[in-house]
Order: C-alpha cells, then structure tokens, then sequence
C-alpha cells in the first residue's frame, strides 16, 4: 500500500484551480495536478497509518478554494456524505506548504487517537503524548493555531515533517525526532497496539 491508494480518499472541487490565486493557477494548472500533488506530499506517511486510514471509512481531504479546516461532522460532496473532512485551501500549497497540510495534520492526529476519550492507554501512547504536550508547552509552533492548542500543535508537525524534516529539525528538533520515532515509524504501531 502507498500514498496513491489514498486517491479514493483525496478529492478536489471543481472550481479549486480557477477560484486559487493568479499564481497557483499558473503553477497548477489542473485539478488532477492539485490532486497528485497533495498525494505525492503524503508519500513519507508509514504503510501502518496508510492501512489504519483506509480501514475506516472516515478520513477524506477536499482541496477547494475556499475551506480550510477539518470536521468530523458529515459533509455533503458530490452526492456524497463524507465524514471526518479536512478541507483544504489551494492557495496554501505554494504559500505556506505547512500550513496547507494542516487540516490533514488534524486529519491524521484523530486517526491515531489524539483527543479521543478511547484513546489507547499503553506506554508508547503515554510516551508520544507527554512528548507533544512538553513541545507544545515549551512554546514551540509557527501558526497561531499550533500555539493555542496542542492537537493543532501536533498537526502542524505532521504538516511540517511531510513537507521537510530537515527544516523541522532545524526548527523543533524536539518534535521532529519524536515524530520519526513513533508517528513516522512502522514499528511504533505495533508498540501502539500491543495491551
């Protein structure tokens, strides 16, 4: 499984390219380009958290021109009742590459649990979680979002770890060898599934 088998999961409105800023017209020219663009920038996500992804059927991105978030209510596209939507703003992807991926930060944050009440109770879970909450309070983040609150705190990691690594090591060195450790590693689900 790659980053492509998330093509039934990755979308793009009609009007995204049209609607986006003169620039991002000009760079992508193509819905289909938005698209294999957004997909190729998950390619570092690990098959573990490919395959937990795909295992439900939540967890949908929408590249469009306007919204820039993620719900977990339902949400209405092509006929269709998507739940548990990042939606994410076009004019974003040459602007501030990190904070175009964010809603799917989020996106990837709730799959794996975080603020969830059944969240798992094991020690890599306790692990990961103590090593967000002691980045997030130290004051590292970009975005204001990311230093308000400790799941966009954690998004803004992800975002920033699957558009480059180095820089967040440069940056939050903190975080991005945690991420490596667990989010980004194989063998850490495992750990998180075990009792």
């Amino acid at each position: 499984m790659s980053a492509e088998s998330l093509m039934m999961r990755v979308h793009v409105t009609h009007d995204a390219v049209a609607r986006s800023p003169r620039a991002v017209q000009e760079w992508c020219k193509t819905g289909v380009q938005a698209l294999t663009t957004t997909i190729a920038m998950l390619e570092p996500l690990p098959q573990a958290l490919l395959s937990r992804w795909l295992q439900t059927e939540d967890g949908h991105v929408i590249i469009n021109a306007h919204r820039h978030d993620f719900t977990t209510e339902a949400a209405a596209f092509r006929g269709r009742s998507l739940s548990g939507v990042a939606w994410v703003n076009l004019q974003w992807l040459l602007q501030d590459p990190v904070l175009y991926l964010m809603p799917i930060g989020v996106l990837i944050a709730h799959k794996i649990g975080w603020g969830k009440a059944n969240q798992p109770k094991n020690q890599p879970w306790q692990d990961f979680v103590r090593g967000v909450l002691s980045g997030f309070e130290a004051g590292y983040g970009r975005h204001q979002a990311a230093l308000r609150h400790p799941g966009y705190y954690l998004a803004e990691g992800i975002a920033w770890y699957l558009v480059d690594s180095r820089q967040l090591n440069i940056e939050n060195p903190r975080l991005q060898k945690l991420l490596r450790r667990t989010l980004f590693s194989e063998t850490w689900y495992r750990w998180l599934e075990a009792p």
